[in-house]
C-alpha cells in the first residue's frame, strides 16, 4: 500500500517539475468543411478547439482558419446546421491543412456530448459511447472490459483474460459486434470464447441498446457492439501513435503502435499499419497466484483508402492471435475433490508466479479481410458495396495429454474448430427528400465450419440472407424512425450417429428460420435542455449449433455442456424509453428503463449434480428455453461544482424473471452503482489535460435467483476504489501523455456472480497500469 502512494506521488510530482520556457506559439490550422456527400463547401460552420476555446466560421468557400496555436494535439469540433456533428483528435505542427467532411443531409440526428462519460447520437435507440478518456483509462484490457464504462453494460467473465459483453443482462449470441464496420463472426457462441478483437485498432466504441436487428441483422436482440477505427489522413503527411503499457498483477506488458500518411502526388490515397503485441504472466488475486493464467497476444492490420469526389474504396486487413492459459484449479480429478474446491477459500492448486503457459490453454487465430467502394449516385444518394472474409481457428489443450505415448507426443490439440465465413453488404441511403431520409440495403452470408478432435460441436453450413428498409422523418421538435427487415437462414449439420456397438452413421439434418424484424421510434424536444427517445422494436435469433448440438467437455469452459436439438427461435419485444435532461450548463441527468419480453429464451440450466468422465470431474449445463421478462433501467448523472470539480454517478438495475416456470431467471446481472469525482487542473505552461479521479464501484449480491440452482450460491455483495490520473507533458516539440490507474485500489477480495471460475477461486487483486502515449507528426511539403 505504501508503494502505491510512492508510486503515484513520483508521478504527479515528475509531471509537475517538468517546465520550460513557452513557445512562440504563432502556428495555425486551416482548411475547407466539405459536405461529404455532394462535395460542396460549407457555409457558416463552426471549427471550434476544446482546449483552447477558440474557433472560427467557415467562409461562402467553406474556408477557415485558426492562428496563434501551439504544435500539439487537439479535440477539433465541427458543427454545422443540418449536419451531423464532428469530432476529432488533430495534431498541430506548424501550418497544419486539415480539411473535414460532415454530412450535410444523411444524418438528421446529430450527436451529443455528455461531458467525461459519453456521445449519444440522437436517434430513437439508445446510443452510448465509451468517452476518450475511459478509452485511455483501459487501454492493454480486453474489449469487453473497455466497455464496461457505459451504462447497463457488463461483463461475463471467464477468469482475468475473457471477458464477453452483456447487454441488459444478454450476451454473446444475442450481441453482433460490428468491427470496421463488418460483422464479426468467430466461435462466439461460447461462453469462455472472447471477441477476437484489438481494441488498439478502436478510435471509438459505441454500444447501441435494444433490439437492433433491422439494420445489422437478425441475432442482436439485446444490442450491438460498434468498433470504429478512425479515419484515413486526408492531407498529405504521415504521423503516427505508440502505446506503451505496463500493469503491476502478472507483470504485463503492451506495446502498440500505428503509422499512417497521404501524399501530395497521390492525394487520394490513404494508407495505415498498426500492430500490438502482448504478454501476460500468471495474475494474482488478493491471497494467492491463479495457477496457468498468463497470455500471450500479437495482433497487426492495415488499411488502404481511395476517395475522389464521387466515388472511393477501402481495403482492411486484420489479424488476431492469442494464446491463453485456462485456470489450472478449474479442472478437477474426481466429485469429491470437485465439491471440496466449490467450498474452499483457496483454490486446490497454486503455484509461483511464472509467463509460462502450460495445459490447459486455447490457442486463437482470427483474421478479417474487408474490401469496400461507395459511388455517389448523383443527387440522389450514396450506394455503397462490402464484402469480408473471416477466417478463425481455436485450438483447445486439455490438462492432460492422452496416455498414449505417441499420441502424447504429437502434442495436438484436444478440441480443434475452423470457422470460414464470406458476406456482403449491399446500401443505398438516399438524400432528404421532404423531411425523409433512409436507407436500404441487403445482406448475405456464408459459413462453414469443421472440427477436429472430439466432437462437441458437428460440421455444419451456414447460410444467411437479409433485405431491410428504414426511413426517417425531422420536421421542428419531432423526429420519427421506422424500418422493416425480412431475414432467411439455413443450417445444415454432419455429425454421425451412434447406430449400435462401433457402428456410427452420418446424418445431415437441416434446419430452416425465416422471420421478420420491425422497429418504430421516436424524439420529441420539448425545449433546449430536454430530450425524450423513445424505440419500439421486435427482433428474432434463431438458435446457435452449440445449442443445438452441443455434447461433452468443453475445455475452456470447464464445463460439460448438452444441446437441444429441438430449440425454436427466440423472438423479443423490446421498448426503450430515455429521459435528457440539462437544467443547467453544469447539470446532466439521463434516465433509461427498459422491457425486454422474450419468448422461448434460450439459457443454460446448471444440472443437479457434477458429471464424471474419464478427463474428470466437471459441472454440467443443458440448454433449455422459457418465456421471460428483462426488465430494467440505467442511470447517468454528471454535475459539474466547479469548472476543474465534477462528479458522476451511475446505475443499472435489472430484473429478470422466468415466465414458465414462475421464477427468477439464472445466471443475471445483480444491481451496479458506481459514482466518481474528477478534479482537473489547469493548463500550465507545457503540462496540459491533467487529470484525477476516484471512483468506488458497488456490486449487490445476485439474491434473484431460484433456489438451489447452482453447484455454489451466489457470492456476497462486494465494492472496489479505483482511482485514474493522467497528464500531456511538452518535451520540446514533442507530446508525451502518461497515464496511471489503479484498479482494487484496496485489494478486495470478491468473487463475482459473473464469472465463470467464481467457483473456484476470488477475482483479480490490485492492479496498477502506466500508459504512455507517443503521438508524432511527420508534415511533407509539396514541391
Amino acid at each position: 500500500m505504501n508503494k502505491f502512494f510512492l508510486y503515484i506521488s513520483i508521478f504527479f510530482i515528475s509531471t509537475l517539475a517538468i517546465h520550460a520556457q513557452s513557445d512562440t506559439c504563432k502556428n495555425s490550422l486551416y482548411g475547407k468543411i466539405i459536405d461529404e456527400h455532394d462535395r460542396k463547401p460549407l457555409e457558416f460552420a463552426s471549427v471550434y478547439i476544446v482546449e483552447l476555446a477558440k474557433g472560427a466560421v467557415s467562409d461562402n468557400k467553406g474556408r477557415y482558419k485558426i492562428e496563434d496555436i501551439c504544435n500539439g494535439i487537439y479535440t477539433v469540433k465541427i458543427s454545422h446546421i443540418g449536419c451531423e456533428s464532428l469530432q476529432s483528435k488533430i495534431i498541430v505542427k506548424g501550418k497544419t491543412n486539415q480539411n473535414f467532411y460532415p454530412e450535410h443531409h444523411a444524418e438528421i440526428l446529430k450527436d451529443i456530448e455528455i461531458t467525461a462519460q459519453k456521445l449519444v447520437e440522437q436517434t430513437t435507440q439508445t446510443k452510448n459511447d465509451v468517452s476518450e478518456e475511459k478509452l485511455n483509462q483501459s487501454k492493454g484490457q480486453s474489449l469487453g472490459e473497455s466497455l464496461k464504462s457505459i451504462t447497463g453494460v457488463n461483463s461475463l467473465n471467464t477468469g482475468n483474460s475473457i471477458s464477453k459483453p452483456i447487454i441488459h443482462g444478454m450476451h454473446s449470441n444475442r450481441i453482433l459486434i460490428l468491427n470496421n464496420g463488418v460483422r464479426q463472426e468467430g466461435q462466439q457462441w461460447g461462453v469462455e470464447h472472447a471477441p477476437e478483437i484489438d481494441p488498439f485498432t478502436a478510435n471509438k466504441l459505441s454500444v447501441i441498446k435494444g433490439a437492433n436487428s433491422v439494420r445489422y441483422g437478425s441475432d442482436a436482440i439485446a444490442g450491438v457492439v460498434i468498433v470504429e477505427s478512425k479515419p484515413l489522413r486526408d492531407s498529405a503527411g504521415i504521423n503516427g501513435e505508440v502505446n506503451l503499457v505496463g500493469m503491476t498483477n502478472g507483470k504485463a506488458g503492451t506495446a502498440s503502435a500505428y503509422l499512417e500518411g497521404n501524399f501530395n502526388r497521390l492525394k487520394a490515397f490513404s494508407w495505415r499499419v498498426q500492430g500490438t503485441l502482448k504478454q501476460t504472466g500468471t495474475v494474482s488475486a488478493p491471497n494467492y497466484i491463479l495457477v496457468n493464467t498468463g497470455l500471450r497476444e500479437s495482433n497487426f492490420s492495415y488499411t488502404l483508402g481511395w476517395k475522389k469526389k464521387k466515388y472511393g474504396a477501402e481495403i482492411f486487413y486484420s489479424q488476431f492471435n492469442t494464446t491463453l492459459g485456462i485456470f489450472g484449479a478449474s479442472h478437477i480429478g474426481n466429485i469429491t475433490d470437485l465439491n471440496t474446491a466449490f467450498k474452499s477459500p483457496v483454490p486446490l492448486e497454486t503455484g509461483p508466479f511464472t509467463y509460462k503457459i502450460g495445459r490447459p490453454y486455447q490457442n486463437i487465430e482470427h483474421e478479417l479481410f474487408k474490401a469496400k467502394m461507395y459511388i455517389v449516385t448523383g443527387v440522389k444518394g450514396k450506394l455503397s458495396v462490402t464484402y469480408a472474409r473471416q477466417y478463425n481457428l481455436r485450438n483447445e489443450y486439455d490438462k492432460h495429454k492422452p496416455l498414449n505415448d505417441s499420441l502424447a507426443a504429437l502434442n495436438k490439440p484436444e478440441l480443434q474448430f475452423e470457422l470460414t465465413t464470406h458476406s456482403a453488404d449491399i446500401i443505398w441511403e438516399h438524400n432528404q427528400v421532404k423531411h425523409f431520409t433512409g436507407s436500404i440495403g441487403f445482406s448475405g452470408l456464408t459459413q462453414g465450419n469443421t472440427y477436429e478432435g472430439r466432437a462437441l460441436i458437428p460440421n455444419f453450413r451456414n447460410y444467411n440472407g437479409g433485405i431491410f428498409w428504414i426511413e426517417r422523418w425531422r420536421r421542428n421538435k419531432f423526429e420519427l424512425e421506422a424500418g422493416i427487415r425480412y431475414d432467411y437462414k439455413r443450417l445444415q449439420v454432419y455429425k454421425y450417429q451412434y447406430v449400435s456397438y462401433a457402428t456410427y452413421q452420418l446424418v445431415t439434418p437441416v434446419h430452416t428460420f425465416e422471420n421478420v424484424s420491425g422497429n418504430v421510434g421516436a424524439i420529441y424536444k420539448p425545449g433546449s435542455n430536454i430530450n425524450l427517445a423513445f424505440n419500439l422494436g421486435t427482433a428474432w435469433r434463431a438458435p446457435s449449433v452449440s445449442e443445438l448440438y452441443s455434447y461433452g467437455l468443453h475445455h475452456g469452459a470447464a464445463a460439460i455442456e448438452y444441446g437441444d436439438n429441438t430449440l425454436k427461435s427466440e423472438r423479443t419485444y423490446n421498448g426503450i424509453f430515455t429521459l435528457r435532461y440539462t437544467p443547467s450548463k453544469r447539470i446532466t441527468i439521463e434516465v433509461s428503463p427498459y422491457l425486454h419480453y422474450v419468448n422461448n429464451f434460450i439459457y443454460r440450466q446448471p444440472a443437479t449434480v457434477p458429471v464424471v468422465t474419464i478427463r474428470g470431474a466437471f459441472p454440467a449445463f443443458y440448454y433449455k428455453q422459457t418465456d421471460a421478462t428483462l426488465k430494467g433501467c440505467d442511470f447517468y448523472l454528471n454535475y459539474k461544482f466547479t469548472n476543474s470539480i465534477e462528479l458522476t454517478g451511475k446505475a443499472s438495475i435489472l430484473r429478470a424473471w422466468n415466465n414458465t416456470e414462475n421464477n427468477w431467471l439464472i445466471m443475471m446481472p445483480s444491481d451496479r452503482y458506481e459514482s466518481e469525482i474528477t478534479y482537473r487542473f489547469k493548463n500550465y505552461k507545457k503540462l496540459n489535460s491533467s487529470y484525477l479521479s476516484a471512483s468506488v464501484l458497488y456490486v449487490t449480491k445476485q439474491w434473484r435467483v431460484p433456489a438451489n440452482s447452482d453447484f455454489v450460491a451466489p457470492p456476497s455483495e462486494y465494492y472496489t476504489f479505483n482511482i485514474h490520473g493522467s497528464c500531456s507533458i511538452k518535451i520540446k516539440n514533442q507530446n508525451i501523455e502518461l497515464g496511471v490507474s489503479v484498479f482494487n485500489l484496496l485489494n478486495k477480495t470478491y468473487r463475482d456472480y459473473l464469472d465463470r471460475f467464481r467457483y473456484f477461486t476470488d477475482a483479480m487483486g490490485r492492479n496498477i497500469t502506466f500508459r504512455i502515449k507517443v503521438p508524432f507528426n511527420i508534415n511533407l511539403k509539396s514541391k
